[in-house]
């Protein structure tokens, strides 16, 4: 166990390979870090790969601000079958022969139709809740038709699709926050009339939050055999880009923000709202709601680094 786990603080990014779960990643970074206190913003399927990221310690208290980042996408759908997951952990097993390709008017036309802000149907294999209870849960009993969840509203920033062969279709997608990539998949083939699944997906960003240079687990065979992984490189947590406004305090300022009291006007280049507090150092103190009155009032209280 590591030694100053009760002191750890900040963000870890990490590629999840397929085949994990997400709590299989924040499984495998308690072990790491030594400490239980890790969350994830923004969970991926198994069958689904790239950018989960985790937050440590009582930087955890910030995953709701860091949900409102979009998020960016690749990957592949595959027309001529709809599964009941939406996904090829749906197929069912047999040979199907995929259809042409639609002409590319089509097509543009069905992705135009999916782009801007628009109404979704969760998949019926989702954490979406139905009365309380996991829709996957009611799915995976198979008494009777699958759980059909209420449309959220949802906004596709951007979508290409790339013809490929053999049905298939390469895709790059930026999204809102609880956007389903599955029921994207799905409604393209609904539009086009051929029906389609997702077959692959990896996770290239959230926000200004990249892949690229992300740490990824070792295979577990690998880890079995005893291979050694490299450290787990653990930034503070006044590096993780929230879309919120900064606002600085100074000494006094600080010492009320730490001490869960209202700090008086201050300097905001925006409006009310939820902001990062910082010292004139730049460390991050918390969160802070700025009120019409230039008042900050902390909503969430990070301790001071150590060292």
């Amino acid at each position: 166990m590591a030694p100053r786990s009760a002191s750890l603080c900040g963000f870890v990014l990490v590629d999840k390979p397929p085949g994990w779960t997400s709590h299989d990643v924040v499984g495998w970074l308690r072990a790491r870090l030594g400490t239980r206190r890790v969350g994830h913003a923004g969970t991926l399927d198994p069958l689904a790969s790239g950018l989960l990221p985790c937050l440590v310690g009582p930087a955890t208290r910030l995953i709701r601000w860091l949900h409102a980042w979009p998020k960016s996408y690749v990957g592949e759908i595959v027309l001529g079958r709809e599964t009941p997951t939406d996904d090829a952990e749906g197929l069912a097993p047999g040979d199907f022969t995929p259809p042409p390709l639609p002409p590319r008017l089509v097509l543009d036309t069905a992705r135009q139709a999916l782009t801007g802000t628009i109404e979704q149907v969760p998949p019926a294999f989702s954490a979406k809740k139905l009365r309380g209870i996991p829709a996957h849960r009611l799915a995976r009993r198979g008494t009777g038709d699958a759980p059909v969840l209420a449309p959220v509203r949802v906004t596709i920033h951007r979508l290409r699709l790339q013809p490929v062969a053999d049905g298939r279709l390469l895709f790059a997608a930026r999204v809102s926050s609880g956007t389903y990539l599955r029921a994207l998949a799905r409604d393209l083939g609904r539009l086009l009339g051929t029906g389609a699944h997702l077959s692959r997906l990896r996770r290239t960003a959230i926000g200004p939050l990249r892949v690229r240079g992300a740490v990824r687990p070792l295979p577990r065979e690998q880890r079995r055999a005893g291979a050694v992984e490299a450290p787990v490189p653990l930034l503070p947590a006044e590096r993780i880009p929230l879309p919120l406004e900064d606002v600085v305090l100074d000494g006094e300022g600080v010492a009320r923000f730490r001490q869960g009291r209202r700090v008086e006007p201050v300097a905001a280049p925006g409006g009310p709202g939820a902001v990062r507090a910082l010292d004139r150092g730049g460390a991050l103190l918390g969160i802070g709601e700025l009120t019409a009155g230039r008042q900050v009032r902390p909503r969430v209280v990070l301790p001071p680094a150590e060292g």
